[in-house]
């Protein structure tokens, strides 16, 4: 299962990437913006933190609210993979059953909707930081999802499990290289340091590859640490890396972990996520050298191909689960 190489909390419960992580202090009710900025930068599912090569990514909606929210709908939760939100909404108490109440300030005790949908999209359009909606006079991290694929209409934790068995009997292990198995370890796994989250360290490592160039960056409170840093040191070495990539390699060997891991993926790759590589494109039209000039980026973000055969196979397993679901009635 994707979720085999995660921590377990006291209960037995897997902890999952996009959740607060100080020792010992897991909030499996709260979102964390560094680690979210980890995700989007590394392309990774906010449940597992592996890569998602050419799956769909998964967000969860309820009701009719896809149909109010256009062709790029936005959400504040990083993605996940099909196999991941399945399993979610069998074991989170407020996705799996429809009597969960909300919990935030503004709507708390309120019951959440009745049917839950999961959706999958082709892509992740872009992430920046914006207003919250939730949290007056602070900002977070949003995703803007496209190409609507599928989706699940669950309406409880018994309808996700058939789902999510017959996505299980499809399921291809993903296979990582030593790069991208030391992002997975680093974020996963507490720091050496006592007291510290190690999304928040990797996020600083992240904004060194690119993650400074993220839109409206500096506005999430989260990034305080890095955009107020001294001599502005995070976007300068950002700004440096655009104009003399080569450089970092002197990184490679650096004594934080995250610095190393973090440059070490990004010489390896072939292509880089769509995001990370628009975080840059946006980066090259902002900084100028002492002449003037912008920086060239040459590397390109590819598209994969997705596994059409495996995608039919899911869509007739909910076909199935529907035509279930009418012979009840």
């Amino acid at each position: 299962m994707r979720c085999s190489h995660l921590r377990l909390d006291p209960r037995g419960y897997p902890i999952i990437a996009v959740i607060p992580q100080e020792p010992g202090e897991e909030d499996y009710g709260a979102l964390s913006e560094q680690r979210k900025l980890v995700l989007a930068a590394y392309d990774l599912c906010a449940v597992c933190a592996m890569p998602f090569r050419d799956e769909l990514r998964w967000q969860v909606t309820f009701d009719d609210q896809l149909q109010h929210m256009g062709e790029t709908p936005t959400f504040n939760e990083a993605p996940v993979h099909e196999v991941c939100a399945l399993y979610a909404a069998q074991v989170c108490p407020f996705v799996s059953s429809p009597h969960a109440r909300l919990g935030d300030a503004q709507r708390k005790g309120q019951r959440r909707a009745e049917t839950l949908v999961l959706a999958g999209f082709d892509s992740t359009a872009a992430v920046y930081g914006h207003d919250s909606e939730l949290q007056v006079g602070k900002s977070i991290l949003m995703f803007d999802m496209a190409g609507l694929r599928r989706t699940h209409r669950l309406t409880g934790a018994d309808d996700a499990r058939q789902v999510y068995e017959a996505v299980l009997r499809d399921e291809v292990p993903i296979q990582l290289d030593d790069a991208e198995r030391r992002i997975m370890d680093l974020l996963c796994a507490p720091t050496p340091e006592e007291g510290e989250d190690s999304g928040a360290v990797m996020a600083g490592a992240t904004w060194f590859i690119g993650a400074a160039f993220c839109p409206r960056i500096r506005q999430v409170q989260a990034m305080k640490k890095f955009a107020e840093a001294k001599d502005d040191l995070y976007f300068q070495l950002a700004a440096n890396f655009l104009f003399e990539p080569d450089k970092m390699a002197e990184w490679e060997d650096a004594s934080d972990p995250s610095t190393a891991a973090a440059v070490s993926w990004f010489r390896t790759r072939e292509s880089l996520p769509t995001v990370l590589q628009q975080w840059r494109v946006a980066g090259a039209r902002r900084v100028r050298d002492s002449r003037g000039r912008r920086p060239r980026l040459s590397d390109a973000a590819i598209v994969p191909q997705r596994d059409e055969a495996a995608i039919r196979r899911r869509q007739e397993a909910e076909s199935a689960l529907r035509k279930g679901r009418r012979k009840k009635r």
